[in-house]
């Protein structure tokens, strides 16, 4: 008798959890849909982003080299994603415009040094377009860790807005 006790009571309490959970399951995956559905997030591939709404849906920007793609106006709906989207728009434009300028640059330096002309200038533009370069890199770095919390900001007040 005592084990039959035993047995019904982890059956019935089996039962009970696998039901609440589903119960709650239905009712949590209904509040984070919309929260979902508007969270922005964004892929990278080959020095570009992809800004896309929810975990499938379109792709609302990208951003790069030169892309005059507006995120203050995507995030307006966020203050605290504000400061960050104008930090993202600002050193990305810095960046594109001293990369392209280092790599100018550095082209010219290697054609007037391939033209076997002993000029003094050469490794001068060549070091001055490489440093330029890498001043660039590391301000699409600061660019793009700026979109990304930027983006964060953004998808936790869209979050708690629900």
């Amino acid at each position: 008798m005592m084990k039959s006790r035993t047995i019904l009571a982890l059956i019935a309490g089996a039962s009970c959890l696998a039901f609440g959970s589903r119960a709650a399951d239905a009712q949590s995956k209904d509040s984070t849909r919309a929260s979902e559905s508007q969270a922005l997030r964004y892929e990278s591939y080959y020095g570009n982003a992809r800004i896309i709404r929810g975990a499938d849906g379109p792709v609302v920007g990208t951003a790069g080299w030169f892309r005059d793609f507006d995120v203050e106006k995507l995030v307006a709906a966020s203050p605290s994603a504000q400061p960050d989207a104008r930090l993202y728009k600002t050193n990305n434009f810095r960046a594109s415009v001293v990369g392209s300028l280092g790599a100018t640059v550095t082209l010219i330096g290697i054609a007037v040094t391939a033209n076997s002309s002993n000029n003094a200038s050469s490794p001068i533009l060549i070091i001055g377009g490489v440093g330029a370069m890498a001043w660039a890199a590391q301000h699409f770095t600061i660019a793009y860790s700026a979109l990304s919390r930027s983006l964060w900001w953004y998808n936790r007040d869209v979050g708690r807005a629900k």
